[in-house]
């Protein structure tokens, strides 16, 4: 009985708690259009291309390390990665929705950027105050940062430090709490170790 009640007990705490998802933006490759949904663990993030008169085609990287990621297909470079920033002529960025993840309950994501090895940059902006400002700025890759904002911002951009610069956005980390039927289990289960305790110190006292 202890055995059972203590595998209940575990089994139950394990699926209340904090989940870590991690979604690498590498699984579409080529040309794969402005727009292109990621999952995974049950959790979506759909990103779009943006370039300076509208919607720009995504590119998909999965050549192993720091080129593994989302990219620009424009990049006047060739290499067709995030390319320049909101100040330079023909840039792209990537701008991630988050709304699909803030209605499951995430309560904080993190992301890495790629292809940073000759000195590039990368800028992070949201819109939290409404309209897209700068929030973060970084020049390493295979990172994780901490999403700014989170909670408050609905879609984040990501673009390169300026001109002749062109990064990757590598994946998205996700924290996500229990959804109200996994608490709703929980409160169930812990429930049901309480009537197994008060029915075996019941019958104890008749063996004895």
């Amino acid at each position: 009985m202890h055995k059972y009640l203590i595998g209940l007990l575990a089994a139950v705490s394990a699926s209340a708690a904090s989940a870590t998802v991690e979604i690498d933006f590498n699984s579409a490759t080529g040309d794969i259009g402005t727009s292109h949904t990621y999952s995974g663990g049950g959790l979506s993030v759909t990103a779009n291309g943006l370039g300076p008169t509208g919607a720009i085609d995504l590119f998909g990287k999965n050549n192993g390390g720091d080129e593994s990621g989302v990219g620009i297909a424009n990049d006047p470079t060739g290499d067709h990665e995030i390319w320049g920033d909101a100040t330079t002529p023909n840039f792209g960025a990537i701008v991630l929705n988050v709304s699909d993840l803030l209605a499951h309950n995430v309560s904080g994501a993190q992301f890495f950027m790629g292809s940073t090895t000759n000195g590039e940059s990368w800028i992070v902006w949201d819109n939290s105050g409404g309209g897209f400002a700068q929030v973060l700025t970084g020049a390493d890759e295979l990172t994780w940062h901490n999403l700014p904002d989170w909670g408050s911002a609905t879609e984040y951009a990501f673009s390169a430090g300026g001109a002749g610069q062109n990064v990757l956005l590598g994946g998205i980390s996700l924290t996500a709490l229990p959804e109200p039927a996994t608490w709703a289990m929980m409160l169930l289960g812990f429930g049901a170790i309480g009537v197994a305790l008060r029915r075996r110190k019941k019958v104890l006292p008749q063996i004895a």
